[in-house]
């Protein structure tokens, strides 16, 4: 069988949790493929997965960039236009870039992100079943919101109009937590949910010899906060700052490199531009994070209850959710101060919180692998 996988060129949607599903779908035998942006071939490369780069497709930075993709002013309302452009005029170019590439690659079955609709589109011209990989579950109170969108470019290529909002989630949808992470309000019928692969070691030595008598506490604002959101050195700045007032030892992940930071250095906290977060999360005791979902997701994996300052997009619902859950602390990141953070992270580090993460663990290690999914999705054809 031969799968065409398509996804938002996000490191935060491509690598976590599309990745690791190709990887499990060459090994049941399957031929696989991921249509994507060019500027997403090293990270493709790396893992060894087949790229076929779509020109067109534009990277969250190229879309930043240009004036008219998102409007100068609050985050939100940037936001709010991109999650529209993505079901409508750049879905559309999504899909006849894939279009073009599945002439001669010819799929046999699609399977995209869910945040990705230009493969929804495409797998709709060319009848072919899909499946969804649930990279952001929040994203589907967007549905509404997009019909509208998506109906013109369905138009636009020759499909009937649809009124259903929630049509583009009605195949397969792959959680990738535990069905008990899920609101009522975020459950359909055609939801499965898996034990994404653990991540591949071994751990780089530069973090071995962090100290081992004081809890540990991975702390990061993920892979597009410094691209959409003017204020991340701030926060990053507030978060090092409250770190550094805790008994522990903490690593930063600053998106840049850490030499030329200007901001404080405190001496129990360690800056890197790029933090092995799956991997060092099975060792620690605290996630400070923005609330992105792939970030919340390896933390329900390795049962690591967390601190939430989200700052746009779904981040505030996945954050209350996992509030909600006990399963860490929320905060609104444009209120927060050092000593409120460093509250926050030594109320996370206490029992209750440490235990409701690691019954959400259980649940989440109690889940079918990707080597189900493979399975679930070969039916689909």
């Amino acid at each position: 069988m031969r799968v065409l996988m398509t996804c938002q060129p996000f490191y935060s949607h491509l690598v976590p949790v599309l990745v690791p599903a190709a990887k499990a779908l060459r090994r049941a035998g399957h031929q696989v493929a991921v249509a994507t942006a060019p500027a997403m071939a090293p990270h493709l490369a790396r893992a060894g997965i087949e790229h076929l780069p779509l020109p067109n497709v534009l990277t969250l930075t190229e879309l930043v960039a240009n004036p008219a993709a998102v409007p100068e002013g609050d985050v939100r309302q940037a936001s709010s236009t991109l999650t529209i452009a993505f079901a409508g005029s750049l879905a559309g170019t999504f899909a006849r870039d894939v279009l073009a590439v599945a002439e001669s690659w010819r799929p046999d079955v699609l399977v995209r992100e869910c945040k990705e609709f230009g493969g929804y589109l495409a797998a709709e011209k060319l009848g072919l079943p899909q499946a969804v990989l649930d990279t952001s579950p929040y994203s589907a109170l967007n549905l509404p919101m997009v019909r509208d969108a998506l109906n013109g470019q369905r138009a636009e290529l020759g499909l009937d109009t649809v009124d259903e909002p929630g049509h583009p989630a009605n195949s397969l949808l792959a959680g990738v937590v535990p069905g008990a992470w899920y609101p009522d309000e975020l459950r359909v019928s055609s939801a499965r949910y898996y034990r994404p692969d653990s991540p591949a070691g071994p751990l780089e030595k530069s973090l071995l010899d962090l100290p081992g008598d004081r809890p540990l506490v991975v702390a990061g604002l993920g892979s597009v906060a410094h691209t959409f959101v003017p204020e991340t050195p701030k926060v990053l700045e507030t978060m090092i700052t409250a770190l550094g007032e805790l008994p522990c030892t903490a690593v930063v992940a600053l998106g840049s490199d850490p030499g030329e930071w200007a901001g404080s250095r405190p001496g129990n906290v360690r800056l890197m531009s790029f933090v092995p977060q799956p991997l060092l999360l099975e060792s620690a005791d605290l996630l400070l994070t923005h609330g992105g979902f792939g970030s919340l997701a390896e933390a329900i994996r390795t049962g690591t209850p967390m601190v939430l300052l989200p700052m746009f997009s779904d981040q505030s619902h996945n954050a209350a959710r996992t509030a909600k859950l006990g399963l860490g602390v929320q905060f609104d990141a444009e209120a927060v101060t050092p000593a409120s953070v460093a509250e926050s992270c030594a109320e996370a580090l206490r029992d209750p919180y440490r235990h409701r993460a690691a019954a959400m663990s259980r649940q989440a290690r109690a889940c079918p692998g990707f080597e189900v999914l493979a399975e679930d999705v070969a039916a689909l054809a």
